[in-house]
């Protein structure tokens, strides 16, 4: 289950484990725009074909999609951890690389996707940016500048 929301519509900083159904009730409900609905239902296809395809691998949801104040998502950022060991220079089967793709996964998911090994230095990176609200949306949601949010990891 995730956290309350903050008076801005954000999670707490951090990342947060949660339900694909938790994901939906706060970021995906039939009183939230069609926009995000059908993000939230490409979100689930995706979620279900890497847990398929990529034992072990962890979904972290961020960006635009995990700020409530946000009605109109363009679409979704993903953090996709996968193992500390993981080769990605060797060949992956077709279903696999479709997974991992990033021109595969936003054409098909509309998911930008930013892949990363488990652990590694690319990883926080990219968590501790993507807990920073865009100036886009501080302005346009009249949120304090350096506001952090926090993000989503989606249960498996």
């Amino acid at each position: 289950m995730l956290p309350p929301l903050t008076e801005h519509g954000l999670l707490p900083p951090g990342v947060h484990s949660a339900s694909m159904e938790s994901v939906q009730e706060t970021f995906g409900r039939p009183a939230h725009s069609p926009r995000r609905r059908e993000l939230l239902r490409k979100l689930k296809d995706y979620v279900a074909a890497v847990r398929e395809s990529l034992a072990g691998a962890q979904i972290i949801v961020d960006g635009s999609f995990v700020m409530a104040g946000v009605d109109e998502p363009g679409d979704i950022d993903v953090i996709l951890v996968l193992s500390p060991d993981w080769d990605f220079s060797r060949d992956v089967s077709p279903s696999d690389y479709n997974l991992i793709a990033k021109k595969r996964v936003i054409g098909k998911y509309e998911i930008h996707l930013f892949s990363v090994r488990a652990g590694s230095e690319e990883e926080r990176r990219w968590v501790e940016y993507f807990e920073q609200v865009g100036t886009k949306w501080i302005k346009g949601l009249g949120i304090p500048e350096g506001t952090r949010k926090g993000l989503v990891k989606v249960a498996s």
